[in-house]
């Protein structure tokens, strides 16, 4: 496989010592960062067959593949149709994609003779064995939904000659890994099915998270307020190396506009072939932002790992700061708000291609759940694909996740391989701030001890729930944090746990939904529910196939019900009427979270009301409308209104004859690429001559594909062609390994036909390319400004201006900074006793008279754009008191006028100081403006008063460089 040689441009920066490293580490660039390991895709074009095979024979390097199917991951080693196929197992799946399948590549490796290389695997089902260039390496039996490595270092050629990498991925029955053994409600398909990655590392390096309790990074937030964060950041490092070694480890904080906010640095020597692991604490002091449902607000932690100052590993985690919280009578609580917890369980399975989903559907159907207003979300019931995780964190949804299991356990090597699944599963995503919880018990059976210490030996931060049922297991949380049972037999509220029902019934007119979601509400200390499920899924049990009464279908289709919690969990006004799934026996079915809706049938008025007056309603925000309709149904229109006022409509019109089809393609926000492995869901929808989707159409439709894409499926599983489904017949696209143009034709029997045209973008198969983005880690500079006897504020450099008439800024090249009076005489003062916020840095300043002006001058600044952050409270209260209350208030405002390499001009028109020893929760005033330096001239700031009476402050100023294209907008 051709790699474009990031690898070999890797090792040549390695070998010839050139990495950039100066006593000011924001030189580093951004490609740096990206080259201190390599991680690439190594998706494509895999040799596959499925079935037995001598195991000596086809690990051979001589063995002859080229009449073995290519294939690209992720990869499932049999389509199947949504009947699975006709199957009659049962729910222990004897039969059913029990393949064992084999995957062959030639692999090119570039990496010098300390550097160590690895295959790391997001997950295979399930039993998977590792030969490269002819000899075994190892095997993965503990899941098939938990990620591992092999280090291939002793195995391959690093000189860029072809590897034979060899796989053998057996799904066969095995009572050994959970959750096979015993039965459960879903299905393991077989294959290959999520990423594969060649990793290359230097010797001194960053361990994989999973490999043990301690490995990897794990990043915790012991303190959040409003206002400050404290973070702790675990860091396990290895040495490789047959000598100690002095590492140095540095821990940045990244906010989401790039800039480098906050660092600790940690020295120590690394024994020969050892691991060291560093514990850092920093924080977040000013303007912090916190993750929340709404505001789902990431920073970047970047782990950079030295030797000898060059950079020798380096790796990025997201950061959401955030507080959970349980308390009584109010329930859960994140971030000093107590919040509903409204969502659903979701299992990954897709048509056709059962666990074998790209990214990109997993991103989809998270922003499916978020645009509803979901915002929880049970993860059942297994570990889920990193990129679902991610997404989350993105979009603002919080997650329960669970090892993969059921109902059943068996105890031995089973049991051992649940514990150790639960401890990999918690050390993969514990870094992930949308992870509210994990499952401390087995679903239906309730707490189970091993499994609550496990989760609590590797996350102690989190809240464990007990995964009970009411008709077995005890009726309250035991050795677990949160009672979490399912109901589906109206169980009773208790108030003596935390409860969140991680499952509950639904209904096709949503009332059963409706229910629950009123039940929870109606008590603070039941904080949640999760509707089972959001998708139809796949199963050997009853309850599985297609139903209206599910939000969403196979095909991730809506269905009425999803527009009920919509109505619920949204504030944008809006009213929905529900089709022939929802509206039955002459009512008329309307979800809304509007105050009234009036609803018309045929332009005719049928009435105006009120939401549903049921008690079994209402805690809901939004019960759901159910208008009788005691005539024929014709062309139906709602009006939402909102004291009175309209503010939302919505149209179903009663739909004639199919007459035509029309197709879509499911937006998302990024584009399709040409992986090999990227999925859409294409529609095709079936309308009547005006326009109007024909609901009840059951139409055959044909797709056909010109161009650069793939449509997944034939005839023999119902692919395609694909029977419509109310109205909407659905399949899935994959990219090829080209990029290019395509075009889509759906065709059924008597209809219209339809056509839509895109493409494909080039994929970079570099994973650190695509995330590891710029980090600017420009100095912030804080010099506290008083007499030399001031009390200096913690964190902040000293300018003891009786005895130093000027600054130097040793992070910008040594530019000195002067402070000056135009017409009289500096003041430099110093005082005790400030109850407030910063307090030593406002009780001391320089200061001039009113009728002054005060002149603070950059000599010898660097080129660059700066932002500078002054300060101006006086001690002394400008205001005439009598007791408490104010009698006179001066007018007292600054004006700041900078004559910088822009020229000069106004940057801050009115900046009113504030005074006095008491301010309370408030902190001192300040001004935020930019300047701009040529690296020549100098850069001079005047601070003037607009009163002439009282004196001009600074307390002390904040000053870094900042991206070149910033406005002062924007700050």
């Amino acid at each position: 496989m051709k790699t474009n040689n990031p690898l070999g441009f890797f090792r040549g920066m390695l070998l010839i010592g050139s990495i950039l490293f100066c006593s000011n580490l924001f030189a580093q660039t951004t490609i740096e960062l990206q080259q201190a390991r390599v991680k690439l895709d190594i998706n494509e074009q895999w040799s596959f067959y499925r079935g037995e095979k001598d195991e000596k024979v086809v690990t051979a390097t001589s063995f002859d593949d080229s009449k073995w199917e290519k294939v690209n991951v992720p990869h499932s080693m049999k389509l199947s149709s949504n009947e699975l196929d006709n199957s009659t197992d049962s729910s222990f799946q004897e039969t059913f994609h029990r393949y064992i399948g084999w995957y062959r590549k030639q692999l090119k490796v570039e990496a010098n003779a300390s550097q160590k290389v690895f295959l790391e695997f997001e997950g295979a089902h399930q039993h998977t064995k590792l030969w490269v260039n002819g000899k075994y390496v190892g095997e993965d039996m503990v899941s098939g939904f938990t990620p591992f490595h092999f280090d291939v270092t002793d195995f391959v050629h690093k000189d860029g000659k072809p590897n034979t990498i060899v796989l053998s991925v057996d799904n066969r029955l095995n009572p050994n890994i959970p959750p096979d053994g015993d039965r459960r409600d879903y299905i393991l398909f077989s294959g290959l099915y999520r990423d594969v990655y060649l990793v290359v590392k230097n010797p001194l390096n960053i361990t994989f998270n999973w490999e043990d309790k301690y490995a990897g990074i794990f990043i915790t937030t012991p303190t959040v307020s409003k206002n400050n964060a404290t973070v702790n950041i675990r860091s396990t490092v290895r040495n490789e190396q047959n000598t100690a070694v002095s590492a140095k480890v540095e821990q940045r904080i990244i906010d989401k506009d790039g800039y480098v906010i906050a660092k600790a640095i940690e020295q120590h020597t690394i024994s020969a072939n050892s691991d060291h692991t560093f514990q850092q604490t920093t924080g977040i002091t000013e303007n912090l932002h916190l993750w929340s449902i709404d505001d789902p607000y990431l920073y970047r932690v970047q782990t950079l790992v030295y030797q000898d100052n060059q950079l020798m590993d380096m790796v990025e985690n997201p950061l959401g700061v955030r507080k959970f919280e349980f308390i009584d009578g109010k329930g859960f609580v994140l971030n000093g708000t107590p919040v509903e917890l409204i969502g659903v369980n979701k299992h990954q399975q897709y048509p056709f291609v059962g666990d074998a989903v790209a990214n990109s559907l997993h991103r989809k159907d998270a922003e499916q759940l978020k645009e509803t207003g979901y915002n929880v979300v049970r993860l059942a019931h297994y570990p889920h694909d990193n990129s679902f995780i991610e997404a989350c964190d993105e979009l603002g949804i919080l997650l329960i996740e669970e090892a993969p299991s059921w109902i059943h356990f068996v105890e031995g090597e089973w049991f051992d391989n649940l514990e150790l699944a639960t401890r990999i599963m918690i050390r993969n995503h514990r870094n992930n701030p949308s992870i509210l919880m994990w499952s401390g018990g087995l679903n239906h059976r309730g707490p189970v001890e091993r499994l609550h210490y496990a989760c609590k030996e590797e996350d102690p931060t989190r809240m464990t729930g007990s995964n009970g049922a009411p008709w077995t297991g005890p009726v309250h949380s035991g050795i677990c944090d949160i009672y979490t049972p399912m109901d589906y037999q109206n169980m009773p509220v208790t108030e003596n746990d935390f409860s969140f029902l991680c499952e509950h019934g639904s209904s096709y007119d949503a009332l059963k939904n409706q229910f629950e979601v009123s039940k929870s509400k109606a008590s603070a200390n039941r904080f949640g529910v999760a509707l089972w499920t959001a998708h139809d899924y796949f199963s050997f049990q009853k309850d599985w196939g297609m139903q209206p009464r599910r939000p969403f279908s196979f095909y991730r289709v809506p269905n009425p019900v999803n527009f009920w919690y919509k109505s619920e969990m949204t504030t944008t006004p809006m009213v929905y009427i529900g089709d022939e799934r929802a509206s039955r026996d002459n009512k008329v079915v309307v979800f809304s979270n509007c105050d009234e809706v009036e609803l018309y049938n045929n332009g005719k008025l049928v009435a105006k009301q009120k939401p549903d007056d049921d008690p079994n309603r209402s805690h809901c925000n939004s019960p759901s409308y159910t208008f009788l309709l005691n005539e024929e149904k014709g062309d139906l229109y709602a009006k939402g209104l909102i004291r009175g006022v309209e503010v939302a409509d919505f149209t179903l019109n009663k739909y004639g004859k199919a007459y035509q089809l029309k197709l879509e393609i499911e937006e998302q926000n990024t584009p399709i690429l040409a992986s090999g492995s990227d999925m859409r869901m294409v529609r095709a929808y079936i309308l009547d001559k005006n326009g109007n989707h024909v609901v009840n159409n059951e139409s055959m439709v044909s797709f056909k594909i010109e161009g650069e894409g793939i449509l997944v499926g034939d005839a023999e599983i119902g692919a395609n062609p694909n029977k419509a489904y109310w109205g909407t017949a659905s399949i899935v696209l994959r990219s090829t390994l080209k990029e290019g143009a395509f075009k889509i034709t759906a065709k059924a029997k008597g209809l219209k036909p339809a056509t839509i045209e895109s493409k494909t973008v080039a994929y970079n198969k570099d994973i650190r390319q695509q995330r590891i983005k710029d980090a600017l880690n420009y100095p912030i500079v804080k010099v506290d400004m008083g007499a030399d006897d001031q009390l200096l504020q913690f964190g902040w450099n000293r300018w003891d201006g009786t005895s130093k008439s000027s600054y130097t800024l040793k992070d910008y090249n040594n530019a000195e900074v002067l402070v000056s009076a135009k017409n009289g005489k500096l003041e430099w003062n110093t005082a005790f006793g400030l109850l407030g916020n910063q307090p030593y840095l406002a009780m001391d300043a320089v200061k001039v008279k009113g009728d002054d002006q005060l002149d603070v001058t950059f000599k010898n600044l660097p080129k660059g754009t700066y932002e500078i952050v002054t300060y101006h409270h006086s001690i002394k209260v400008l205001a005439r008191v009598k007791g408490t209350a104010i009698l006179e208030k001066k007018l007292n405002t600054y004006q700041i006028v900078a004559n910088d390499s822009k020229g000069k001009r106004t940057v801050v028109n009115a900046i009113e100081p504030t005074s006095g020893t008491k301010l309370g929760n408030l902190y001192p005033a300040k001004a935020k403006f930019v300047i701009f330096a040529d690296g020549n001239g100098d850069v001079k700031l005047t601070l003037q008063n607009h009163a002439q009476d009282v004196p001009i402050v600074l307390n002390g100023f904040e000053l870094r460089q900042i991206k070149a294209n910033t406005s002062e907008k924007e700050l």
